[in-house]
């Protein structure tokens, strides 16, 4: 039998619950989440006085503030316990920029974008070539890139129909649970495919718009990328866990 939310509960009120506890056992997280997200807006309203942008520019400020709406819309379904949903809204953020890195790698292609033409890559294809172009042209002094297939890939296991999308639903002792839950594991997850996204969108904003490059907002981007890499290492030195 399905297990039953409990008597008088509502989706709201396990929603609230959930919510509550990330905030209650991850706040730092949450703040970090916040920062992110709030200095891609940031970021916006400096680019608002740019003078007529040329396509490629106008095209990637669009796919970044697409990707943005993407991670905010997918950060509150985390908070309230839809994990799935939120990575698969994640990976939209993802692809995103991916389509913006290709256009401020290739400008040319604008046009293949605005159109719809089938001659627009296929994001397998544009990651593939993004890494290579992201691995040459790095140096000693740039902040490493992420591994743009692990991140695809742990993206996609949740968007589309698998064991890894639906296990979640199970508890220890294989019981339905219905409705919404707070998971420690798969929280911390999104949380590290958001920050990553979130820190490519950045990045992708400086190299396209040159005037943001030697701002106060370039270096509070600095600033976000290292707490992120902090972070990270973080979590690396914890011992594994297993649902919670």
């Amino acid at each position: 039998m399905p297990a039953q939310l409990p008597h008088g509960s509502t989706w709201e009120d396990r929603e609230h619950a959930v919510h509550r506890q990330a905030w209650q056992y991850h706040s730092n997280d949450m703040a970090l989440a916040d920062d992110l997200l709030s200095h891609l807006m940031r970021g916006f309203r400096e680019l608002e006085v740019v003078k007529s942008p040329d396509d490629s520019q106008e095209l990637t400020l669009l796919l970044v503030t697409g990707a943005a709406n993407f991670l905010r819309s997918a950060h509150n379904l985390a908070l309230d316990g839809y994990y799935v949903q939120a990575l698969s809204l994640a990976r939209n953020a993802y692809e995103y920029w991916l389509a913006g890195a290709w256009l401020n790698a290739i400008p040319q292609d604008a046009p293949k974008l605005r159109q719809g033409s089938a001659d627009w890559p296929t994001p397998s294809r544009m990651r593939e070539a993004l890494a290579a172009t992201l691995a040459h042209d790095a140096s000693e002094h740039e902040r490493p890139e992420p591994a743009l297939g692990r991140i695809y890939h742990d993206l996609s296991r949740f968007t589309y129909p698998s064991f890894a999308s639906v296990s979640g639903a199970l508890d220890s002792k294989g019981t339905l649970r219905s409705g919404p839950f707070y998971q420690r594991r798969r929280l911390l997850a999104f949380l590290d495919l958001a920050y990553t996204t979130a820190t490519l969108l950045h990045r992708l904003l400086e190299q396209s718009f040159p005037s943001l490059r030697e701002s106060d907002w370039s270096r509070r981007s600095d600033d976000l990328t290292a707490k992120v890499a902090a972070w990270a290492a973080r979590q690396a030195a914890e011992p594994s866990e297993g649902t919670q």
